[in-house]
Order: C-alpha cells, then sequence, then structure tokens
C-alpha cells in the first residue's frame, strides 16, 4: 500500500479512553487497541491528496464568496442608506412644518394676549365709570332740591334723566366728568327753580279763582250756583277749573 501525506500529514486523532464495562454490549462497542492511532505514526489508508492548484482554487472560491457578500452587503447598505436619506428628509420637512406652525400659534397667541389685555383694561374702566356714576346719583340723591323734584311733579323729568344716565352708562366715554358733574347740578337747580315758580304760579291762580268766585256767588248765588253744577255734570273732570272760571267771569258781568 502506498504513503501518502497530505492534509492528515502530522494530524493524530486520539480518542478518550473507554470505561471498563462487563456487559457483552460495551465490548462490542469497544475499539481494538491496534485500530487506535498512535502519536508519531504516520496515518495509512487515506488516499488525499492536495495540489496547489487545488489550494489556488479553493482560495479563489473562498475570495469569490467574500466579494460577492460584500457586493450585497453593500447593495443593502445603499437600499438602507437610501430609505435613511428620504426618511431624514421627510423627517426635515416635518420639522420645518412644525416650527412655521410653532410660529403662527405664537403670533397668535400673543395676539390674543393683547386682546385679553384691552379687554381687561376697558373693563377697568367701564367699572371705574360705573362706580363714579353710583357715587353722584348718591350725593344727588341726598340733595333736597333733587329730592323735592323727585317728590314734586317734575318726577317725569328725573326718570328721563335717569335714563339719559343709563345710557351715558352704557357709552362709558366721560373724559370731562368735572364739567358734567357742574351741568348736571345747574340742571337739578334750575328745575327746583322752576318747580318752585310753577308752584307759586299755581297757588297764586288757584287763590285768585276762589277770591273771583266767592265774589260772584255774593252777587248772584243762585245762578252762579246753576251754572258750576251743570259745568260739573257736563264737563270732564280736567275742564271743571276753566269752566268754574268762566262762569265767575260770566256772572260778574
Amino acid at each position: 500500500m502506498k504513503m501518502t501525506y497530505g492534509l492528515l500529514d502530522g494530524m493524530v486523532l486520539h480518542y478518550p479512553p473507554l470505561q471498563h464495562d462487563s456487559t457483552e454490549e460495551a465490548n462490542m462497542l469497544r475499539v481494538p487497541q491496534h485500530m487506535l492511532a498512535q502519536p508519531g505514526v504516520p496515518q495509512h489508508g487515506l488516499n488525499i491528496t492536495v495540489t496547489p492548484e487545488d489550494q489556488k482554487e479553493k482560495k479563489r472560491k473562498i475570495d469569490a464568496n467574500y466579494r460577492q457578500r460584500c457586493k450585497i452587503r453593500k447593495k443593502e447598505l445603499g437600499i438602507n442608506l437610501q430609505i435613511l436619506r428620504e426618511e431624514n428628509a421627510h423627517l426635515k420637512r416635518e420639522n420645518e412644518s412644525c416650527r412655521k406652525e410653532n410660529d403662527s400659534m405664537v403670533q397668535k397667541l400673543q395676539s390674543k394676549e393683547g386682546e385679553i389685555g384691552n379687554l381687561k383694561r376697558d373693563i377697568g374702566n367701564s367699572k371705574k365709570v360705573i362706580s363714579n356714576q353710583e357715587n353722584l346719583l348718591e350725593s344727588l340723591s341726598q340733595n333736597p332740591s333733587v329730592q323735592q323734584l323727585m317728590l314734586g311733579p317734575n318726577q317725569l323729568e328725573m326718570v328721563l334723566l335717569e335714563n339719559e344716565r343709563n345710557m351715558l352708562c352704557q357709552n362709558a366715554k366721560w373724559d370731562n366728568w368735572a364739567s358734567e358733574r357742574i351741568q348736571l347740578l345747574n340742571e337739578i337747580e334750575k328745575l327746583g327753580q322752576r318747580n318752585m315758580v310753577l308752584n307759586m304760579q299755581n297757588q297764586a291762580l288757584r287763590d285768585k279763582i276762589l277770591n273771583q268766585k266767592d265774589c260772584c256767588i255774593k252777587l248772584n248765588p243762585r245762578k252762579s250756583r246753576m251754572t258750576i253744577i251743570a259745568c260739573n255734570h257736563h264737563q270732564p273732570t280736567s275742564q271743571i277749573a276753566n269752566h268754574q272760571l268762566s262762569a265767575v267771569f260770566t256772572n260778574c258781568q
């Protein structure tokens, strides 16, 4: 038998020692001692020869497989890189859109804050105007002239003044409050004087009518009495005084 030396030259196969067993199966599986490889003894019966061409071919195949794997890996990396670039561009666009939206929201928020501040100032000014007018109304209500007007026949004018005050409260623009207050006080004083004059004229006219009536009754009591009774039965209450006055002048003639 020809001895060959190849890749297995210098390699020694070592087997672990078998455990001694008294059973028949263990004896059958035991490798004979002469078949075990001995250290330093070349192996016989293996016809394996490796030439330099085989080594080159093997190396070429290994290199080709490596290059193919590198090519596939590079292609996969390129695809993944392109995907990452697209995702990055998409994220940049979203970030830019979010930034613009954030700037717009900040501007709107600042505008709303300014409007809220203006509304708060308007509310504060309105409260001040209402408070001042309430104080003025309270001070005016304690004035005797105003009380006389409220209790006298000019109560309608007071209602009109109250309505005018309410309208002024709604407008809430009192730049010259001191001058307006003086005007109101002057108007109230004028109304009080006018009321007193009207009362005096009314009282004087009433006294004059009564005096003339008494005079005419003394001259012709029966005729005067009949004329007054007829007027009272045929004329409304609002015109009795006029008819009485005309009857008095007729009888006096």
